[in-house]
Order: C-alpha cells, then sequence, then structure tokens
C-alpha cells in the first residue's frame, strides 16, 4: 500500500486572519452607521406625528370653544361671550395645554356677511365678528405650539 504524506507549510502568513479582521471592521461600521440612520428616522416621524397630533387638538379646540359659546358653557360665565362685542380673554379648553381666546373685530354689531342684499333684508339681521384664536403648546418642555385663528360672524340675539 502507498501511503499519502501530508506536507504542512512551515511557515503561516496569517493573511486570512488579517482578511477576516478588516471585513469584520467594515461590517460593524456599517451595522452601526444603520443603525444611527433608523434611529435618526425614528425620531423624524415620531416629531411628525406629534406636530400633526397637535395641530388635529388645535383645530378641535377652536370647534369646541365656538360651540361652548353657543351652548353657554361654564367656562364663559353661562354667557355666549360672541354675542357682545367684548374679548375674550384665554380660557382652557379640554385638552392638555390648550387656550383658546376671542377678539372682536368691530366696534359695534354690523351687516352680517354671509347674505347679500339679494337674498335677504341684512339690515335686520346684525353680527358681531371675532377672531378666535387657539392655541397648543407641545414638545419638550412645550417649546413647540400650533396656533389657529379663526373667524365668525355671531348673530347678535333678538336681531332678526
Amino acid at each position: 500500500m502507498a501511503q499519502l504524506s501530508k506536507s504542512l507549510p512551515s511557515k503561516q502568513s496569517g493573511a486570512a486572519l488579517a482578511v477576516a479582521l478588516v471585513l469584520m471592521t467594515v461590517l460593524t461600521t456599517l451595522a452601526v452607521t444603520l443603525m444611527y440612520n433608523s434611529s435618526l428616522d425614528t425620531k423624524m416621524s415620531h416629531a411628525a406625528v406629534t406636530k400633526k397630533v397637535s395641530l388635529d387638538a388645535t383645530l378641535g379646540g377652536s370647534d369646541e370653544f365656538i360651540d361652548k359659546a353657543h351652548h353657554n358653557d361654564a367656562i364663559f360665565g353661562g354667557r355666549n361671550p360672541l354675542s357682545s362685542n367684548n374679548d375674550v380673554t384665554g380660557v382652557d379648553l379640554t385638552g392638555k395645554n390648550l387656550r383658546g381666546e376671542a377678539d372682536s373685530l368691530i366696534p359695534k354689531p354690523t351687516n352680517c356677511p354671509h347674505f347679500s342684499r339679494s337674498q335677504a333684508s341684512d339690515s335686520y339681521i346684525r353680527c358681531n365678528r371675532f377672531e378666535i384664536k387657539v392655541d397648543h403648546q407641545y414638545g419638550k418642555n412645550n417649546q413647540a405650539k400650533s396656533e389657529v385663528v379663526t373667524a365668525v360672524a355671531s348673530q347678535v340675539p333678538g336681531d332678526s
């Protein structure tokens, strides 16, 4: 029988180890970079969602302000503040960090803007006009703010 002999190199240079270490360093750097980008994307999407939620809360606060004024809510002392020409200072609305106020745009009631002379005799329908501002503070330490400004005309009671 013939005998097989293995000849081992007497000197190994370690090239495979060096290549493997370089490859592992590149892969680790790539993984860390991808993790950082993923974390940044998550923070950015969270900020966009928070901003959208704040805008929705502010729009809802504007509707709430008008509805509560129309129904003589207790936050207005049981009266409709839009039926008089007085400004309404900041009132707290239902949401967290949600405030509203109304500024009278005219000194006395005028013709309502939604009727033209051809549609109705608007000399009998008088309105007060207001600018309603609702703001919502959000974010870290409430440093960001969404604000919605709505102009409304409120018919003066008894005038029709």
